[in-house]
């Protein structure tokens, strides 16, 4: 849940942040249900990441560490 205030990671962070603790793209699309193409149009900020499936959110949120 999202509370007043609560910061939220601009998508270029995502792919970042993913790149930074050594997932790959697939990897990443696949823990979260999401198509490689899907996600790495979230990174680009072509699809707002908060769209994205409840358990997608979750997922990247927890492995990331980013509030989406």
């Amino acid at each position: 849940m999202d509370t007043p205030g609560t910061p939220h990671a601009p998508p270029h962070a995502i792919g970042v942040r993913r790149r930074l603790l050594g997932i790959s793209l697939n990897t990443m699309a696949q823990e979260a249900g999401l198509s490689p193409e899907l996600l790495a149009a979230v990174e680009r900020g072509e699809y707002d990441p908060r769209s994205l499936h409840l358990q997608a959110q979750r997922v990247l949120g927890r492995v990331l560490d980013l509030s989406l």
